[in-house]
């Protein structure tokens, strides 16, 4: 049975589906298959994936590495069987975005959105109180001056 380590990017470099081990697929099957099972939840650990709709018709891209670098290009009409034997059971899949932001899933996480570093420290500074200590009053004055103070 041959298991392979999966990740999906797109050609911009966002991560669409970090690397998932993909197992139990028929040894005839092709690496166009095997991405569109992946992509269909096929798999159980690949049930949660799910490639975003304006990407859904571009063209994609195989690759197999030995490592998670290194990366040669694959047919989508080879066996995953014959090619991860030689080549290695990282396979990665790029999907091509063109060179409009819009369709790039990853363009919503620039930094501009994002509030930087310190202004997050300075927002979580003021926030901060110290706990309330109460001390424990002996008479009835006492416990009136704690109540004001």
């Amino acid at each position: 049975m041959t298991v392979v380590s999966i990740q999906v990017i797109t050609s911009t470099g966002c991560i669409l589906r970090n690397w998932s081990i993909i197992s139990g697929f028929a040894d005839t099957i092709t690496f166009g298959q095997l991405f569109t099972e992946v992509v269909a939840g096929s798999y159980e650990s690949a049930k949660d994936f799910v490639l975003p709709e304006e990407l859904r018709n571009n063209r994609v891209l195989a690759e197999v590495s030995k490592t998670r670098s290194d990366f040669q290009h694959v047919q989508f009409g080879d066996r995953v069987v014959d090619i991860t034997s030689q080549f290695g059971h990282y396979v990665r899949y790029t999907v091509i975005v063109p060179a409009e932001a819009s369709l790039d899933p990853c363009a919503s996480r620039s930094s501009e959105d994002r509030p930087s570093a310190f202004s997050v420290l300075m927002n979580s500074a003021k926030k901060l109180k110290l706990p309330q200590t109460t001390i424990p009053a002996k008479t009835k004055k006492e416990e009136l001056f704690n109540e004001l103070c």
